[in-house]
């Protein structure tokens, strides 16, 4: 009979604090945050990130394939005390769309 009575208090004591509990905490999810999260959160919408990303970068990588670039090119030649040549090439290159 004791045991009874321990079971019926317990379980009523775990509906009341649940109640307690959920009273609290009973805001829902609008629209809005529901949309929010699964952008936030959802694994097709992290790997959409991903591939815009990954665009990006190669839209950069092939604008810089159009940037000028300097070049120093330094040769020497000495054996034994005698210098045989130097060798200094600088060059300049403008790439253009039509290499001109």
């Amino acid at each position: 009979m004791k045991t009874i009575l321990a079971h019926i208090l317990f379980l009523y004591s775990l509906t009341f604090f649940s109640q307690e509990i959920s009273k609290e905490f009973s805001s829902t999810l609008t629209y809005q945050e529901y949309i929010g999260y699964v952008k936030k959160h959802h694994p097709v919408m992290k790997q959409a990130n991903l591939t815009l990303s990954k665009g990006e970068a190669n839209l950069l990588k092939s604008r810089g394939g159009f940037d000028p670039k300097i070049e120093i090119d330094y040769n020497t030649k000495e054996f034994k005390d005698t210098e045989y040549y130097n060798l200094l090439n600088a060059t300049f290159k403008i790439p253009t769309w039509y290499g001109i």
